[in-house]
């Protein structure tokens, strides 16, 4: 099988599979679609000559058109969201062969051009029927029982699904080994690079080590560097080499779709020819066509890294998304191990935290694009907060964390001057209608107050001054009912 795996068999095996033969009917058909895509584009340099419709969107209209004639839909979940399944695997030169390096779940809501990415650390501890081992053992665990990518994609998306509460029909399984082509064929990426890398053990080709060194500040990566840059990880973490890969996607994304490539038949063909070579997926031809539609305008991109970050004292040092703690080393034979908050040897599984957050960050991504900073205001009544054992300041600091793991984005903590009668959200300036919203699924703000700033404007001199800079957008009072609210609740924030 080592054999197989160094000269590409398996990988060509699969891929071949896939292929069609050629009929006098397929050629029709792709002749006919393409007869098509030339008359739609004929037909607009015509209404552009014409002055009927602007050289500007002649290009999305055009695009418009072929996907809407000859594109699929993609299924979508409940919440009217693309959910996608994405794994990198390293295939030649790796005697770990099928591990998977990266696991990406990707949500798109088409309709508000937001995508959300959340990386799972590989070594996160899982148990499948007859199975209890690392989260990133699933893929291969799938292909050797079937020999087939088809089964190890199917066996990792199904413990996903589990994990996050989604429904996830596709996957796209890539190749390491063509990541670096894809970044040369778009000439190279632009990312800032915000701590620098110096790690003297980076896998080589040949199964040894050399060092990869980088420097923070933003820097132009060709595709070999790129590469490295997101695979190295001995002088940093999982977590952050998967923040890194995910940075590294949305340039690529950025690069990819700017007019100059889009537009270039050299470059499509390349990246066409790459990527034939480079992902194995379920997703039809069809629906790619479908989704082009969509590559237009550059979506909002929001990443995320399920980590162990955190702690209760400090919103400060707490990461978004941390849901996880490091295993006991001793319990698991000197294994390093990731576990899900709230896991028990008897509930390996529990995964309730992790459904909690993927629910509000992949279907509720309106308040992800608001983003206002937040002040969260202690006004409990003390007599009140010592009936039920903790000060009124420490519950305070508890909310922030918890927003702080939701990505809400906490500008400070203080007291409030005076008590009020309920829990109370101040908005200076924009509404943020979805923020308020999000935050009331689990904290009771009954009263919801708007001050509009507006900037001073002298028209003696003609000098405008700017509002001063308040430092948060929103002021969160919470009063008695939050404690309440808490005891009642299953989603406590006490957890």
């Amino acid at each position: 099988m080592w054999n197989s795996f160094k000269t590409k068999k398996i990988w060509e095996n699969n891929f071949s599979e896939k292929q069609k033969k050629i009929t006098f009917w397929s050629v029709l058909k792709y002749f006919t679609i393409l007869a098509c895509i030339c008359i739609v584009i004929f037909g607009g340099i015509y209404l552009v000559k014409s002055e009927k419709i602007k050289f500007p969107s002649i290009w999305q209209w055009t695009v418009n058109v072929v996907s809407n004639k000859f594109g699929e839909e993609m299924k979508r979940d409940q919440n009217w969201n693309v959910n996608i399944l994405l794994v990198w695997i390293w295939w030649d030169w790796h005697q770990w062969w099928y591990l998977s390096d990266t696991i990406i779940v990707v949500s798109r809501n088409q309709d508000l051009w937001a995508v959300t990415m959340i990386s799972v650390p590989r070594d996160l501890y899982v148990k499948t029927t007859g199975y209890a081992w690392k989260i990133n053992g699933l893929f291969a665990r799938g292909y050797n029982k079937e020999k087939s990518i088809v089964s190890g994609a199917q066996l990792l998306t199904d413990k996903l699904q589990e994990m996050m509460w989604l429904d996830i029909p596709y996957y796209a399984v890539v190749d390491f080994k063509w990541f670096k082509e894809v970044v040369d064929t778009i000439w190279g990426v632009e990312i800032y690079i915000p701590y620098t890398i110096h790690d003297t053990d980076y896998p080589d080709e040949w199964i040894g080590y050399e060092t990869f060194h980088i420097s923070a500040w933003q820097q132009f990566l060709d595709g070999d560097t790129a590469l490295k840059y997101a695979r190295s990880r001995h002088t940093t973490s999982d977590f952050s080499r998967s923040q890194r890969q995910q940075e590294l996607i949305k340039a690529i994304i950025d690069t990819a779709v700017k007019k100059e490539n889009i537009t270039n038949i050299s470059t499509l063909r390349e990246l066409y020819d790459t990527y034939t070579r480079m992902v194995n997926t379920n997703i039809s031809s069809k629906e790619m066509i479908w989704a082009v539609k969509y590559i237009s305008n550059p979506p909002k991109i929001f990443s995320f890294g399920l980590n162990t970050y955190c702690t209760y004292s400090s919103y400060k040092l707490t990461d978004t998304a941390c849901f996880l703690y490091n295993g006991n080393r001793e319990a698991f034979n000197g294994m390093a191990t990731i576990l899900p908050n709230g896991w028990s040897p008897s509930n390996v599984s529990f995964y309730d935290y992790i459904q909690n957050f993927v629910s509000f960050v992949a279907h509720d991504q309106q308040y992800l694009i608001e983003n206002p900073r937040i002040v969260v205001k202690n006004a409990i009544d003390k007599s009140y907060a010592s009936q039920n054992g903790k000060s009124p300041t420490w519950r305070a600091m508890k909310l922030a964390v918890k927003m702080k793991k939701y990505w809400f984005s906490i500008a400070g903590t203080e007291n409030a001057n005076e008590p009020l009668e309920q829990t109370t959200a101040i908005v200076y300036g924009n509404d943020y209608p979805n923020t308020i919203q999000t935050l009331q699924k689990f904290l009771p703000i009954n009263v919801v107050k708007s001050w509009q700033i507006l900037s001073i404007e002298n028209t003696w001199d003609e000098l405008q001054f700017e509002p001063e800079d308040l430092g948060y957008d929103i002021q969160l009072f919470i009063w008695n009912d939050f404690i309440d609210f808490i005891k009642e609740n299953p989603f406590s924030y006490e957890k």
